[in-house]
Order: structure tokens, then C-alpha cells, then sequence
């Protein structure tokens, strides 16, 4: 059908009159992504369709998840789902209020306009699937991967403290110098991040013939004063135990993993984060802990599930034998 090239030369323009908006008078704010081609006010143009960033674009709006409904549509019809007295599974993924919350923020007016649009998307599923299988037969699963925090510079308004955090710059910090100095290191001793783990030089602590866990410590130590920093847990920390037995840490512990982790692993202020998302500079990205945890639910029918529970609460309601490690 093609229907990705039927946006060509069109825009994500308003759905509704802009008075009706929360913030339809906070259309272009400072903070927002100024993405080269589709700009930070609206509307936004998708371009040509032999353009290089178009499908990029139609992700970036409420398109990406019209797109996503008509392709499930056609999976439930051509796959015959619900037509037999096997259970069938689909997972759909409506993704386009990530892109719009990272690119302008959850107080923007894209996403106020976004959020109007998926709610009419989730009803046009709705009503697909009851007309089509009827909505007796389903057992429908409302999740998220992640919250999203709020933009610093809107915060700031409000006289909260928030800001973005760089770890690029850690590693010339006059404290991480000041160990490379202890340890005799010349060269960088943070190597990179990569969210949430500092990454240091190995070679060199080796080289140096240094304890890594030592050093782990004494980095770990000094990322806590940082700004924006809330804790900072080396590996070796997690793996010998040697940490308080608190709801924090033993997410840390629960994220840990000896084989693929990083040396520490970095947890941020509430409402301080790094506004990099692969390579594009961001109004908002992951948040810290404290503005992400609320969201790690599951709604089954009017039912509330933690994240944990929901693989057994989706096999008992279909009579499958629910696996032992969960």
C-alpha cells in the first residue's frame, strides 16, 4: 500500500484549535529540538519522500503510530488472529510518544497534540479488535518501558533545580585529576559512559599495575560530589555485597550483571540527566530514579501489576503453565 509515501510533502499540523491546548501558547520554547528540516514549531513538514530524513520525520509524530495501526490491523486479518480456539499474542509498540517526549519534552505542545492522537489510535485498535474478534475474547496489556521526566529548562521556571549532566567532562574534573596524579596515570582514567555505567581504562590500570577495585572506589568517590550526581556504585562493590541493603541499591544490584556491566554504575540527582540520545542533543532523555519508577506498571483489566508479576498474571489467564524463575 505504500502509505508511508502518502505523507510526502504534508505536515503534523494541530489536530484542534490551538486555544484549546494546555500549552498551546508554549509552542516554541528554547529547549525543544530543533531538528534541521523539521524545526521545533509547528507545523512540522515531513518533506519529500526520497528526502533522507522522512521516515525519521513521520517516527517523530503522531504518523509512527498510525502507521503502527494499520500494520497491525493487517496482521490480525491476514494472520486470522482470535479465529480459533488457540490463544494468539501481539505485542504493539506505539512508540512515537518516546521520540515526541526526548525531542520537545512531556510539557510541550507536541506532546499535548501526540498524546490526543494516540488516544484516538488506541480506540480505533480497540474497536478493530472488537468488531473483528470481540472484546470478550481479549486480554488487553497496558505497559510502558520507561516514565519520562520533565525538561530542565521548564523545571527552572518553576524554581526547581534541575539541569543537564556531561559526563564528557568528567574525566578533566580537578578530583579525577587529582587521582590520576595518586595513581600515576597520564593518560584518561574515565574512558566513556555509557548510560548508566562509567567505563575506565583498563589498559592503563593494568599497566599501572593497579587494583582495579581500588580504583573503582576512589573514582566512585569522587562522582558523588559531582553535580547532578546522586550515587555512584563500582562493580566491585556489587559484586563482593559490600553495599547498604536499601530499595536503591538493590535496583543497582538488580541492573548488575559481572560479565557485561560497566565499573560504576551512576545514578542521578531527580531532575538531572544527560540530554544526548545517539549523538542528537535532546530536551529530555532517561531520567534519574526517583521520576522513572512510577511508571513500571501493567494494567490487566482494571487490575494493577508490577512489572514483575506480569508474565505470571498473563499465563494464568491463559491457562499456560507459568515459568519457574518468575
Amino acid at each position: 500500500k505504500r502509505l508511508p509515501f502518502s505523507y510526502g510533502n504534508t505536515s503534523w499540523e494541530l489536530l484542534l484549535d490551538t486555544s484549546s491546548y494546555l500549552f498551546g501558547q508554549a509552542d516554541d520554547r528554547p529547549w525543544e529540538t530543533n531538528f534541521p528540516g523539521y524545526g521545533r514549531i509547528f507545523p512540522h513538514p515531513f518533506g519529500k519522500p526520497d528526502s533522507k530524513y522522512f521516515t525519521t520525520f513521520l517516527t517523530l509524530s503522531p504518523v509512527g503510530d498510525e502507521l503502527t495501526l494499520d500494520f497491525a490491523k493487517a496482521l490480525i486479518t491476514g494472520e486470522e488472529l482470535g479465529q480459533d480456539g488457540i490463544p494468539d499474542y501481539l505485542s504493539v509498540s506505539f512508540s512515537s510518544t518516546d521520540y515526541v517526549g526526548h525531542l520537545f519534552g512531556p510539557s510541550s505542545l507536541e506532546s499535548e497534540d501526540n498524546i490526543l492522537r494516540l488516544d484516538r489510535t488506541l480506540a480505533d485498535l480497540l474497536a478493530f479488535v472488537d468488531q473483528h474478534v470481540g472484546l470478550r475474547h481479549i486480554l488487553i496489556v497496558l505497559s510502558a518501558d520507561h516514565g519520562g521526566p520533565e525538561v530542565p529548562g521548564y523545571l527552572n521556571e518553576f524554581g526547581v533545580a534541575s539541569n543537564y549532566v556531561n559526563p564528557d567532562t568528567w574525566d578533566k574534573e580537578s578530583g579525577i585529576q587529582r587521582l590520576k596524579q595518586e595513581f600515576g596515570i597520564g593518560k584518561e582514567l574515565i574512558q566513556r559512559y555509557s548510560h548508566p555505567y562509567v567505563y575506565l581504562n583498563q589498559r592503563v590500570i593494568q599497566e599501572k599495575g593497579l587494583n582495579q577495585a581500588d580504583v573503582e572506589r576512589a573514582v566512585a568517590e569522587e562522582l558523588i560530589k559531582f553535580e547532578g550526581v546522586a550515587l555512584a556504585v563500582s562493580s566491585s562493590a556489587l559484586q563482593e555485597g559490600n553495599f547498604p541493603d536499601t530499595p536503591l541499591y538493590r535496583s543497582v544490584l538488580n541492573n548488575f550483571n559481572s560479565t557485561r556491566s560497566g565499573d560504576i554504575f551512576v545514578v542521578f540527582e531527580p531532575h538531572w540527566f544527560i540530554n544526548d540520545f545517539d549523538g542528537l542533543t535532546v530536551a529530555a532523555t532517561h531520567g534519574p530514579h526517583g521520576c522513572m519508577t512510577p511508571m513500571s506498571r501493567w494494567f490487566l483489566r482494571g487490575m494493577t501489576f508490577h512489572t514483575r508479576q506480569s508474565t505470571a498474571a498473563c499465563t494464568r489467564w491463559m491457562w499456560l503453565q507459568p515459568c519457574p524463575h518468575f
